[in-house]
């Protein structure tokens, strides 16, 4: 009897855990991608001769860019495969964040990072589903929520680290840089994620427990499309997700630029302005694992939406101390909502949609409430439609905060950034809190 390991099995048995490393890495560059303009921005300032306004356009722009590109993204993957939108989107963004150190213009650096959130929004809600695939077994909460502290991770090093780094090469090297590693991360998730969107051990697991993979291009309807897009519990949670992507824009767009407007170094800027995803880094996956647990998501939510309003007020105050303690619980309280409002979005069950996850209802139901089975595979096993639930959330909230970083800038330049930020936590109460006492548990 050959006794040799069979390297090809030894592969299989890996691929769930190669598929996730390669989709966090991606997440971490996409996370520098996206926070690293607002750290170095007082350079790219000097060079323009602009003031915190382009800042503001910058930002418009991104959003704008993210947020309308969510829904045909998620319709993209529904109907094709969440791998090749993933990669596809890795590679538009990137390209466009390394062309961003090209620029001439601020024009063109404003229509650039509307690519950038073009390229990110292909990636954002297909990597979300292929995580819950194949993230840890029975706790897709927790599997998301490393999704988004890899977000986080990456946002720190484009916040802390990137300052450096423009200061050593300036900030045109610095962008190319990151564009570069981006393209980097696109060819691990070529080498890395199966090209069915499934490892052929975790397909024989869930075809013994009676499931049936959902194909690219299978049964995708306009019908079932608008069903989505016009359920009230979506809605809701794509308003509640405005308020939490508000406290996010403003606080990572401005924090730098505001720190140093108070006196304080660039290099203690970055640090401050690296805490709040810090502590989203260890919000994201409790607050996630605690949702998987209690499956109470207004409650929840109401907690961290308080919590993350609060503390933009704080930021108003202009002590040291208190700005510390303020972007701390941001960090800490928004980055476990978005992890919550994605996993509610994704697993909701809307009336005459089949849930692929399963063919009977209850069954789906029993599962839920058994969340800490370790063997539960049916709650990670994505429908094709739970790619486009996440992307319409996400892009609700992205398209309904893009205005706050104009407004935001206006008020700040023509008045001051403590009634810019008083203004914000206002408007962030109110995105949360009048939806979610329309939300059921």
């Amino acid at each position: 009897m050959d006794m040799r390991p069979n390297k090809k099995n030894k592969r299989i048995l890996s691929s769930d855990a190669e598929a996730s490393f390669s989709l966090i890495i991606a997440r971490i560059v996409y996370g520098i991608n996206w926070f690293n303009i607002s750290a170095i921005f007082p350079l790219i300032a000097v060079e323009f001769n602009k003031d915190v306004s382009l800042l503001g356009s910058i930002s418009a722009a991104f959003f704008m860019g993210i947020g309308l590109m969510q829904i045909p993204a998620g319709i993209f993957a529904a109907k094709y495969n969440p791998r090749i939108s993933a990669i596809v989107g890795i590679i538009i963004s990137s390209t466009a964040a390394l062309l961003c150190g090209l620029v001439f213009s601020s024009s063109q650096l404003i229509w650039l990072r509307f690519i950038v959130g073009f390229g990110m929004a292909f990636f954002f809600s297909s990597a979300v589903i292929l995580i819950a695939r194949y993230g840890k077994r029975g706790f897709p909460g927790f599997s998301i929520g490393i999704m988004n502290s890899a977000h986080s991770m990456g946002g720190i090093i484009g916040i802390f680290v990137w300052i450096i780094i423009a200061q050593m090469v300036g900030w045109r090297l610095s962008l190319v840089l990151s564009g570069v590693l981006g393209l980097i991360t696109a060819l691990l998730m070529i080498m890395t994620i199966p090209r069915n969107n499934t490892s052929l051990d975790h397909d024989a697991r869930m075809e013994n427990k009676g499931y049936q993979p959902a194909r690219a291009g299978e049964k995708l309807k306009i019908s079932d499309a608008l069903r989505i897009l016009s359920n009230r519990t979506l809605f809701y949670l794509g308003v509640v997700l405005i308020g939490i992507q508000a406290a996010w824009a403003v606080e990572l767009t401005f924090i730098v630029i505001y720190l140093e407007n108070l006196g304080f170094s660039a290099e203690l800027a970055g640090i401050i302005a690296s805490l709040p995803l810090i502590l989203a880094i260890i919000s994201a996956p409790l607050i996630g694992g605690f949702h998987d647990k209690v499956r109470d998501t207004r409650r929840v939510l109401l907690i961290c939406g308080i919590g993350t309003s609060m503390a933009i007020t704080g930021l108003s105050l202009g002590s040291l101390y208190l700005i510390i303690i303020s972007v701390i619980l941001t960090g800490f309280f928004s980055g476990g909502a978005f992890t919550v409002v994605y996993e509610k979005a994704r697993t909701l069950l809307i009336e005459g949609i089949p849930d692929h996850r399963n063919n009977s209802r209850k069954t789906i139901e029993v599962n839920r409430r058994n969340i800490h089975d370790k063997d539960n595979s049916l709650l990670n096993n994505p429908s094709y439609y739970d790619t486009l639930k996440v992307a319409w959330v996400n892009g609700l909230s992205l398209m309904g905060v893009l205005w706050m970083p104009i407004v935001f800038s206006y008020i700040a330049d023509e008045s001051s950034y403590e009634l810019a930020w008083i203004f914000s936590a206002v408007v962030i109460a109110l995105f949360i809190l009048v939806p979610l006492s329309k939300l059921s548990k």
